[in-house]
């Protein structure tokens, strides 16, 4: 209902293949097709991911080449679940390739249900196929996402091929180490090339990289006023191609207390970090289950209005759930009592 006429869209909905009655083809928003296409949506039993994300490849490259002036974009709603033919990433895009890099097809993933649900697949199919990724928990985030006024901001992208380095002073960071991003994580050589596996970045988002620091001594003494790293970002403007480099210094911040929405963050990345432990040898159900019983009581320190949000009780809950689901055994201490 947001699109105008002048637009057109192609469905395609698909199982164990494409379910080729109920594929539109380049037809008005509005149309009885498209209309009678999204009523007959319904799930199936298999996920053959690769078909219907060529099909639509194949619809979307007509419509480029009959209107090369246009923005255009696959629309992926899945769970990310693919259990027939390709099932990897990289080879559902292999068979699904755009070469047209002068105006290319960007690839939106939308994550939909809980159950098996597999965020790594649709995250690293948009990574890979020059677009993003959102997930949808409700009704209400779906309309608020495909508004016309949110399309509009995410339809252009700001920068494109978008990447950052970060790099640490060893005179006052002994280790480091990144929480998540573990598929983000890219070469010296290849960070100074424009690759289309980069990121691309609409207008309004933000991004936020959790580290873990070891301090040296002299780290510890001026913490307060000492530039502990640099940051290297790199992007290409999207209308002309031109290339961008922009540097910032990393201050180190003594302050105990941190912002709760900041706060909030660094604790639910650090609970996935160690639930990620569990049935790896060398880590014992004990510490991981002491770990996470020592970030829920953070996470209760956390006092005011953010408390009271929908993302702090769904996550309260969900660290309930798995802290009680890890065996317990007595154990001397938790590495985040610091």
């Amino acid at each position: 209902d947001s699109l105008s006429e002048s637009d057109r869209v192609s469905i395609v909905h698909f199982t164990t293949d494409v379910i080729r009655e109920y594929t539109v083809d380049s037809d008005r928003p509005g149309s009885l097709s498209v209309r009678s296409s999204i009523q007959n949506l319904a799930p199936h039993d298999s996920t053959n991911v690769q078909a219907g994300l060529n099909m639509g490849v194949r619809l979307a490259d007509r419509m480029r080449q009959e209107r090369p002036e246009a923005l255009n974009y696959v629309i992926l709603m899945s769970d990310g679940v693919a259990n027939v033919d390709a099932t990897n990433p990289f080879a559902i895009l292999e068979s699904a390739y755009d070469a047209d890099v002068r105006n290319p097809l960007r690839l939106v993933t939308i994550g939909v249900g809980i159950a098996n649900y597999n965020d790594v697949l649709l995250e690293q199919l948009a990574q890979h196929g020059n677009g993003w990724y959102r997930y949808l928990s409700n009704v209400e985030d779906a309309r608020s996402l495909f508004s016309h006024e949110r399309w509009q901001q995410l339809a252009s992208p700001f920068a494109d091929q978008t990447r950052a380095q970060v790099r640490w002073d060893p005179t006052y960071v002994e280790r480091w180490r990144l929480i998540g991003y573990e598929n983000r994580v890219t070469s010296d050589e290849s960070f100074t090339q424009p690759l289309k596996k980069f990121a691309e970045i609409p207008s309004g988002t933000a991004t936020t990289a959790f580290y873990e620091l070891m301090l040296t001594p002299a780290g510890e003494r001026e913490l307060g006023t000492a530039e502990l790293g640099s940051v290297e970002l790199r992007w290409v403007t999207p209308l002309d191609g031109s290339s961008n480099i922009q540097h910032a210094s990393i201050d180190g911040d003594s302050r105990h207390g941190a912002e709760d929405a900041l706060e909030f963050g660094a604790i639910v990345a650090l609970a996935s970090d160690v639930y990620s432990g569990v049935g790896d040898y060398e880590v014992t159900s004990s510490r991981i289950r002491n770990e996470l019983e020592t970030l829920a009581n953070r996470l209760r320190s956390i006092r005011g209005g953010f408390a009271r949000t929908q993302a702090y009780e769904d996550f309260e809950f969900m660290l309930a759930h798995i802290t009680g689901n890890v065996p317990y055994e007595t154990t001397s201490g938790s590495g985040y009592s610091r």
